[in-house]
């Protein structure tokens, strides 16, 4: 369902939605445990998902690409399933509340990240080819570099602590691997390697290692893993999709299945001592909603994350499958919404101006967009104007109520 796997759904994280089913309407039936989830290993249709089959998460689920002589791109779901994106047209707009800063006449911007300065952003893209790249541009739209190029695909780009490096996913070896370069494209290094598809790069604090979801040749599962860039040391963590680690401290935030009931994916967190994974603890779940790709506040306090709507159960004032963008304090307290009811819109990043930024077809096609976090305090749409408070609990964004449930 979104692209950054393209992570899910846009119409293709989550490179990250039109929920991979070949709508976001698709991609919430699937919001449960589904294939590659860490409590599922069948995909939808019974079967048991192929390890080449796999592609990184994608923003939006699109219809089938036509056959031509090169390879089709690998896409990842948010889910950890495989499906395509189908891009659109757009064009660039925004206001004080929510900003819209790539476009593309052709095809998608996805896995949006944003350098700690808060003043360049790098994010995937098939706006020059049916393979996603990865580009580099400024917050305000300007000075615009593709910073990889070729046969392959490549997604999931981060910035290391100091800026200085972007660490992103690629097939250029083959399957799915992480590797390193500098913020001018030069210098890439492969940092994983094997049978294992590993995606969805995140850097510690200190930048001297990194986390990632990979799925697990023996569990059928996707797992998440620690790499010590010094020493090259592997450490299997738990099970989950997507991390993001606390830029103030050994946590690091991903989502998972729930084991029994509804099995869709909630928000889950996990601290690291002496390497060693400690208190796993749910931070939010719905009964009726899908919790995906969580990323933190730069202080570490706050996280924001997108949620997907199950179909069927939104009622007359939440459309099916609606997509929206969370925040929620690092305790599971105080959930307030930063999106309501327009277009699609998923894989949040966190920036260090307080804007969270995300990909949203808002404008038309998947593009990259930002909001400003006080937007939180009352529901604004993107002609800024105040939502009125709902009569029921279900997508509020009022302090005092709840996700959807």
């Amino acid at each position: 369902m979104i692209r950054s796997l393209r992570a899910a759904t846009f119409g293709g994280m989550v490179a990250l939605a039109s929920l991979w089913a070949g709508s976001l309407t698709g991609c919430a039936a699937l919001c449960a445990g589904g294939p590659g989830n860490a409590g599922d290993t069948t995909a939808a249709d019974g079967a048991t998902p192929k390890p080449d089959e796999h592609r990184p998460p994608a923003p939006f689920p699109e219809l089938p690409a036509v056959d031509t002589e090169a390879p089709p791109p690998q896409i990842v779901n948010v889910f950890g399933e495989v499906n395509g994106a189908k891009p659109k047209t757009v064009l660039l707009g925004g206001d004080g509340v929510f900003q819209q800063h790539t476009s593309a006449d052709e095809g998608y911007d996805s896995d949006v990240a944003v350098d700690p300065t808060g003043k360049w952003i790098a994010f995937a893209s098939t706006r020059n080819s049916e393979h996603p790249s990865i580009y580099l541009q400024r917050v305000d739209g300007t000075a615009v570099t593709q910073l990889t190029d070729g046969g392959s695909d490549d997604a999931y780009p981060t910035f290391s602590t100091d800026g200085k490096q972007i660490a992103f996913s690629s097939t250029r070896a083959g399957g799915w691997q992480i590797f390193l370069m500098d913020r001018d494209g030069r210098n890439i290094v492969q940092l994983t390697n094997g049978p294992m598809q590993a995606i969805h790069p995140t850097f510690s604090p200190d930048g001297g290692r990194i986390a990632y979801c990979g799925l697990g040749g023996r569990s059928g599962q996707w797992e998440l893993w620690t790499l010590d860039l010094k020493s090259n040391e592997r450490k299997m963590i738990g099970y989950g999709l997507f991390p993001s680690w606390c830029p103030a401290g050994d946590r690091i935030a991903f989502q998972r299945a729930r084991q029994r009931g509804s099995r869709w994916f909630s928000l889950w967190t996990i601290e690291l001592v002496n390497g060693e994974a400690l208190r796993s603890t749910e931070i939010s779940v719905s009964a009726n909603a899908a919790i995906l790709t969580p990323a933190w506040s730069p202080d570490g306090q706050r996280l924001a994350f997108a949620t997907v709507l199950q179909p069927g159960k939104g009622g007359e004032s939440r459309p099916r499958g609606q997509t929206d963008i969370w925040v929620v304090n690092a305790d599971g307290s105080n959930r307030q919404r930063l999106t309501d009811g327009r277009g699609n819109n998923l894989m949040p990043f966190w920036a260090a101006d307080n804007r969270v930024y995300f990909v949203s077809d808002r404008g038309g096609a998947e593009s990259i967009w930002s909001v400003r976090t006080e937007a939180a305090k009352g529901v604004l749409t993107a002609d800024s104007a105040p939502a009125k408070k709902e009569k029921t609990a279900i997508g509020s964004a009022d302090t005092t109520d709840e996700l959807p449930k």
